[in-house]
């Protein structure tokens, strides 16, 4: 009897784990609507910037199929933020239907976190080192700062000059990418900057980062209205959790 009751217990513990595995999986959090490939529900990103983002998401849209959208959130709710952004993709479909050439750019600015979400079709032009670039040089540094539209601008167009790059297509306008912004350390600049070019130099793809690090940003040239109103995503939605999150 005291075994049965042994048993019995460790049944039913097992059992109650299982079914909160299974409501939290099943959680989700509310997620508004899209609006367009700048979703800024947490109004942190200027009127320019906004414009700016759109219109270089929608010409390498045009030229290479990739979809990039940037969304800020008031709240997560308690949600962890890959979670959410796994969420974001999948609803959403963001990327081509059978490409999944999708990427979520996330940022939560109450919660201090931030996400760069790749689809499996983009896994090939963005590594999970290279969205950690793009988080801790481009994006972090201005977050610290309160500067949450020109982190998120300055990430965004960083992100788009990579998957241009990828493609080998060339993105107009006049949108620099200052340079990342340099944390201070005591190791001497000329042996950080060796390791890089080492780093950069033996990397598959790695050799398309060589603008940003020398300050270089998107070709000079008048900027293009590339489509009118928002229609939907292209009914991609493949992600697998690949990119890179952080906090400050």
């Amino acid at each position: 009897m005291n075994n049965f009751r042994k048993i019995f217990s460790w049944f039913t513990l097992i059992l109650l784990v299982l079914v909160l595995n299974i409501s939290n999986a099943q959680a989700k959090i509310n997620i508004p609507a899209p609006t367009g490939y700048v979703n800024d529900f947490a109004g942190v990103v200027s009127i320019e910037n906004r414009e700016k983002i759109n219109t270089l998401v929608q010409e390498l849209k045009s030229k290479t199929g990739a979809e990039v959208v940037v969304v800020t959130l008031k709240s997560l709710e308690g949600y962890p933020i890959e979670d959410v952004g796994l969420q974001i993709g999948r609803e959403w479909k963001v990327g081509e239907k059978g490409k999944n050439n999708g990427l979520i750019i996330l940022v939560a600015p109450n919660d201090h976190k931030m996400r760069i979400e790749v689809g499996y079709g983009l896994e090939g032009y963005i590594t999970d080192s290279q969205a950690g670039r793009i988080r801790t040089d481009y994006m972090i540094p201005y977050f610290k700062q309160g500067d949450y539209d020109k982190g998120i601008n300055n990430g965004a167009s960083a992100t788009v000059l990579l998957l241009a790059q990828g493609y080998g297509v060339k993105i107009s306008g006049n949108y620099d990418i200052p340079r990342p912004v340099q944390s201070k350390s005591d190791i001497n600049p000329g042996i950080i900057f060796l390791i890089l070019f080492l780093l950069i130099a033996s990397s598959k793809r790695g050799f398309i980062f060589l603008p940003m690090f020398f300050g270089e940003g998107f070709s000079s040239g008048s900027s293009s209205d590339f489509g009118g109103g928002f229609g939907g995503f292209g009914g991609g939605g493949g992600f697998g959790g690949g990119g890179a999150s952080g906090g400050w």
